[in-house]
Formats: structure tokens, C-alpha cells, sequence
């Protein structure tokens, strides 16, 4: 039988969070929900959504034309 108290194996909807952070301080790294749901894929629509930004953002700077300057 499965012990599902073990967070190796147990599917409770926290305990992918409580291996992921036994993985980190393994790795001597600190974990966060937010790193864990970015690498989970749970927030691959956000993570979509700043790349798309990010890249608009950098289209618009090559677009935007330089100012003319005055000679006095």
C-alpha cells in the first residue's frame, strides 16, 4: 500500500509544492511558490504573456523615431 504521507509519492495538492522544496534545499537554493509554479507550467500563460510584452515592448523602442534635433 502507498503511504501518501510521504511526500515522495502523496498527490495531496501541497505536497508537489513540499517536494519541490525538499529538491531546492538539496540544491542549496531557496524555493518560492511562484518559482514552483512557473517551473510546474502553471503559469505558462503568464510567462507567455511577459515574453510577448517584453518583445512588443522592444519592437515599439526600434519603431519609435528619433527627434529631430535643432541647430540654434
Amino acid at each position: 500500500m502507498t503511504n501518501f504521507t510521504d511526500s515522495k509519492n502523496a498527490t495531496h495538492h501541497w505536497y508537489p509544492f513540499l517536494k519541490y522544496q525538499e529538491e531546492c534545499e538539496a540544491a542549496g537554493k531557496e524555493a518560492s511558490v511562484n518559482d514552483w509554479m512557473r517551473a510546474s507550467g502553471q503559469l505558462q500563460n503568464r510567462i507567455d504573456f511577459e515574453e510577448a510584452k517584453k518583445a512588443a515592448e522592444a519592437e515599439a523602442l526600434k519603431a519609435k523615431p528619433e527627434a529631430p534635433k535643432k541647430e540654434a
